[in-house]
């Protein structure tokens, strides 16, 4: 029988596996799809991590011991994950990506610099921006290589002994006391424990009547320069900004040509993970294209991408213990804030299915808030 099983090799699943496995644990990872896929959550060459925390204080342990699990990843994997390039939140002053921002890092005692649009637009020419709005740039910010961590993270899980099978679907799973069985489109496996960290799927995997979790279609749009030197990512910072209708982010350069441009949760389309539109449509393409007005000198987007947003109704994350089996740890560390955490929350999970406790305070990602 097996220790543990993690059904969900994305972001924290493949974070949960490789913590499990240094731990010594006979475990198992299960994936529906490939090792590095974009059906899911996390593909898309860039993910934000920061430090300057508006959604709240609760988050700000679990950021500071992110950056320096990432930097021991990198180390262990002997490869860049995490790139610096510094972040600046931007809004009017009654935006709480503003607000929120400039008192976390007052608060905290970041290393931190308040400026106006004039200050902003000087120091990072690429940008274009109305005088109403005005930022907080923070020097612990930058960018994730999220197909670089997962492949890091079970690779490394399999270095120390870990068993990962892909292209194996679970189609349920039974607490019997004693053990969880697990089905899949394969085989029945008993476990002691159960993780699920199935992103989008989590929906019908937490088998939770009424849990008010949803997804949404997301899509992403490469915007090039002829001035390349512009998003260069040793020159521009990681950004988001709320402009006062939308809430968009974006990169610097990399990967692909250009910059790279979203809107959190762009159209507000729910969907099902097993079937919704990746065709980009005229709709998609206007909204980040009005989007890039913000920026000086971007010429038509390309490289359009979807991806999915799983959301709770307060945006704070799921991963707690099930509610009908103490034997099952549910993850769904979401909302479209939830990757540069999932070094952390590998260590978390790993400690849940240890001891059932960990030292880290997770009492606002409770499932018990929506039962």
């Amino acid at each position: 029988m097996l220790d543990v099983i993690v059904i969900g090799m994305g972001a924290h699943g493949s974070a949960g596996l490789f913590h499990l496995a240094k731990k010594g644990l006979n475990v198992l990872g299960l994936e529906q799809f490939e090792q590095i896929h974009n059906n899911g959550s996390y593909h898309g060459l860039s993910r934000i991590i920061r430090m300057g925390l508006y959604e709240g204080d609760e988050y700000l342990p679990l950021a500071t011991r992110s950056f320096q699990l990432w930097r021991e990843l990198e180390k262990e994997y002997n490869e860049q994950i995490l790139y610096m390039t510094g972040i600046i939140n931007i809004g009017n002053k009654q935006s709480p990506i503003f607000k929120n921002t400039l008192s976390s890092a007052i608060k905290h005692n970041l290393d931190y610099k308040e400026m106006d649009n004039n200050e902003i637009m000087s120091s990072f020419p690429g940008f274009n921006l109305s005088s109403d709005l005005k930022g907080v740039y923070l020097k612990d910010g930058g960018f994730l290589d999220p197909e670089k961590a997962v492949k890091a993270h079970t690779q490394l899980a399999i270095k120390n002994e870990a068993k990962i099978n892909y292209n194996e679907k679970v189609l349920s799973w039974n607490d019997k006391t004693s053990h969880i069985e697990i089905l899949t489109t394969k085989t029945t496996y008993k476990t002691k424990k159960l993780v699920i960290a199935a992103g989008a799927w989590n929906i019908n995997l937490f088998d939770i009547p009424g849990l008010p979790l949803s997804v949404v279609r997301q899509v992403v749009g490469w915007f090039p320069s002829k001035n390349k030197s512009l998003f260069d990512k040793n020159k521009f910072p990681v950004w988001i900004l709320d402009d006062g209708k939308y809430h968009g982010y974006g990169f610097p350069e990399y990967g692909n040509d250009g910059l790279k441009i979203g809107i959190f949760n762009h159209l507000n389309e729910k969907i099902y993970p097993d079937k919704y539109s990746r065709t980009i449509t005229p709709e998609d393409i206007k909204l980040l294209s009005n989007f890039s007005s913000h920026f000086k000198e971007t010429g038509e987007g390309e490289n359009y991408n979807t991806c999915m947003f799983t959301n709770t109704p307060d945006e704070n994350f799921i991963l707690d213990k099930h509610p009908s089996t103490e034997n099952c740890i549910i993850v769904s560390c979401c909302s479209g804030h939830g990757f540069k955490f999932s070094s952390v929350i590998g260590e978390i999970i790993s400690d849940l299915c240890q001891t059932e406790q960990t030292g880290y305070n997770i009492d606002l990602f409770k499932i018990s808030r929506f039962l």
